[in-house]
């Protein structure tokens, strides 16, 4: 064994629980201070309640309180991207697209999908300067914002029966 490199060796060394109970064992301190034991231990006593060292439950009670913070306020986010009151400018259709829809006094993503609801494709077509090119790239931004377009996604009773 070499000498001098290792630690002093106390065989009687004293450890001092919060709950005040005292034992001896042995290690390299001669003095050690614990917060629990198998006195007081909840696992050992049978005793239901937390054992909160340094604040930890209260720590993980905030994250959980900051995480529903989080969720709610990204529902309220996505609800805002898809309310009807959206301006068209939002979409980034082009200025094109939007010139066209505004001097129809479309201005707003319910008058679209009003439009689409009550006329189809061909509603949107019909206004002056609004192509089939601004046509998809409306659907394709509506979508993207998770709008459901009128129209889309439902069969015909002549569509489904060719299918069966």
């Amino acid at each position: 064994m070499k000498a001098g490199i290792h630690p002093k060796y106390f065989p009687t060394a004293k450890v001092i629980c919060s709950c005040g109970n005292t034992w001896t064992t042995g290690s390299t301190r001669e003095v050690i201070h614990t917060d629990v034991c198998y006195k007081c231990h909840p696992f050992y006593t049978g005793e239901q309640r937390i054992v909160d060292t340094e604040g930890q439950v209260d720590r993980f009670v905030k994250k959980l309180d900051a995480r529903a913070q989080m969720r709610q306020q990204e529902e309220t986010r996505k609800a805002a991207r898809m309310s009807p009151t959206v301006m068209i400018t939002e979409l980034n259709l082009g200025a094109r697209a939007e010139a066209a829809l505004a001097k129809a006094e479309i201005t707003t993503v319910g008058q679209i999908l009003e439009r689409l609801q009550q006329g189809g494709d061909e509603a949107l077509l019909s206004v002056e300067g609004f192509g089939r090119k601004s046509l998809a790239d409306t659907k394709k931004r509506l979508r993207s914002r998770g709008i459901d377009i009128p129209g889309e996604g439902e069969q015909t009773s002549a569509e489904s029966a060719a299918e069966a």
